[in-house]
């Protein structure tokens, strides 16, 4: 297994970045969206020093992947969430994702292709199995990377499940579910960290 550097968890924002994040927060407020938005983005910067992805792209793309969750009642998100996820709820707030951060990309005066690339990427980042670009692959991948984390007593918490369990359907999904080596190495390695963690409850 690939050796994964640890990293410090404030890693630097670009000031564009520091911007779209101030105004991405009020629509992470659902369950642990804005710490799982922080670990999503960490995991992003670390695949990039790796593949050679356009920065302000992913970088973009991954602040505002969630926002579209406030749209959604809370049956909505309940349905959204889960082993067996209701898909059509999962691109309702992707639907809603886009129209909110086509607005906060317009509201910084963020370049018109850059913005689309980021919008195209958050349009199916949960339903969309394939990807688009390297860029579309570092993001969906850094997503899911943070369910290996601290998402991992999140998803515990919130569906009742025991860890053990969660941790073998993690272990199970990782192989095909990452599109990236580097991705796989990460999970293996944070999964790792969180069995250590159940042992000591």
């Amino acid at each position: 297994m690939e050796t994964v550097k640890e990293y410090p968890k404030e890693l630097p924002l670009t000031p564009m970045e520091e911007e779209i994040f101030r105004l991405a927060t009020p629509y992470l407020q659902v369950r642990d969206n804005e710490r799982h938005t922080r670990d999503a983005f960490e995991f992003a910067l670390r695949l990039l020093e790796r593949y050679e992805g356009e920065r302000e792209v992913v970088g973009l793309a991954t602040i505002l992947h969630d926002v579209g969750w406030t749209a959604l009642s809370k049956e909505q998100m309940s349905r959204a969430w889960g082993p067996s996820p209701d898909m059509a709820m999962l691109r309702l707030h992707e639907e809603a994702g886009v129209e909110t951060a086509r607005r906060i990309l317009g509201e910084v005066g963020c370049d018109q292709t850059v913005a689309e690339k980021v919008v195209a990427i958050i349009d199916g980042h949960d339903t969309r199995t394939s990807a688009h670009s390297l860029d579309d692959k570092v993001v969906k991948d850094a997503d899911k990377l943070t369910r290996y984390r601290a998402s991992f007593w999140t998803i515990v918490h919130l569906l009742s499940i025991a860890p053990d369990d969660l941790a073998r359907r993690l272990e199970q999904v990782m192989d095909q579910w990452f599109f990236l080596d580097l991705s796989r190495s990460m999970a293996r390695h944070e999964l790792a960290l969180r069995r250590i963690e159940v042992r000591r409850l």
